[in-house]
């Protein structure tokens, strides 16, 4: 007797970690020859250095903080693309990123080594299994300013012993949906035919708004669904989130949606219980007729 394929949402599930990465670095990481920006230095080997102030830079300076990390990670993202920076100069990399906060004055010693590392380990992890480009497209660039962003943000919020979880997000939900929270959704032990808690159930056919992060199933362009999840962090170090971390989120019929790296409110009508395709559970919670609300992050 042949082996049941596992379904599609299953199996994008059991891979999420590449796929954070490949939804990450999508764009970039691929050739695009019809409308390339090539580089000054495609292959020349480059040293990576944040760029320091000519004065010292004033800490209070929200704009000023967050427009210079966003630089320095944007540069680290288009050097690893290129392949003008290697694995060879990953601690370079991270000191770099930890000497910038150092200058703003930003978060405690020992979290700006740790946001440096996550940052750039995801980075480099992300760029393993993709060539590297010869030159830049302006879709590339595009994607990669988008990613700077967001990475940037995480990287001070981290800084400053945050958590960029999307749990810590706020925003005004529309009228007539519930916020749902991650530590809601994912807080008790999964196990496959156990019953779920009360609390959960109860939201069952409800309207509500959850703050995540999106994850593609395959195309990052028009999607009718993705997976959503409080973090990208844990999937890009290949910790694959448990059934009860994920929401399969589709969107009202005939419309779609492009992925984005920027945290997203998600509102619709939730449905919880176990999805199964050829004998696997492949879904505890999803959300139909879903609308996107892109969110504009606090920046720290």
């Amino acid at each position: 007797m042949s082996t049941p394929r596992k379904p599609r949402a299953l199996e994008a599930l059991e891979i999420v970690a590449l796929a954070a990465g490949g939804a990450l670095l999508v764009y970039y990481a691929c050739r695009d020859g019809t409308s390339g920006v090539p580089a000054e230095s495609p292959r020349e080997r480059k040293t990576f250095a944040a760029a320091r102030a000519e004065v010292d830079p004033d800490p209070g300076d929200s704009s000023g903080r967050r427009a210079a990390v966003e630089r320095a990670v944007r540069e680290l993202i288009s050097g690893v693309a290129l392949g003008q920076i290697d694995e060879g100069q990953r601690a370079e990399a991270q000191r770099g990123l930890v000497a910038l906060l150092e200058q703003w004055r930003w978060g405690a010693e020992q979290n700006r080594l740790t946001a440096a590392a996550v940052i750039v380990q995801q980075v480099f992890d992300q760029a393993k299994a993709r060539a590297s480009s010869a030159a830049l497209s302006a879709r590339q660039l595009r994607a990669i300013e988008g990613v700077a962003r967001e990475l940037s943000r995480e990287l001070l919020l981290l800084a400053a012993g945050s958590s960029p979880g999307a749990d810590g997000l706020s925003g005004v939900l529309p009228a007539g949906f519930e916020r749902v929270v991650w530590n809601q959704l994912g807080g008790f032990p999964y196990r496959e035919g156990a019953p779920l808690p009360d609390e959960v159930l109860a939201l069952d056919g409800r309207d509500v708004g959850i703050f995540g992060f999106m994850l593609s199933l395959g195309d990052a362009d028009q999607l009718s669904e993705f997976v959503l999840v409080e973090s990208l962090w844990g999937c890009c170090f290949g910790s694959v989130p448990e059934v009860n971390q994920t929401i399969l989120v589709r969107v009202a019929p005939n419309a779609s949606v492009e992925y984005s790296a920027a945290p997203q409110l998600v509102t619709g009508r939730l449905e919880v219980g176990e999805a199964r395709e050829g004998g696997f559970v492949t879904s505890l919670y999803r959300i139909s007729g879903a609308t996107l609300h892109p969110v504009e992050s606090a920046e720290p």
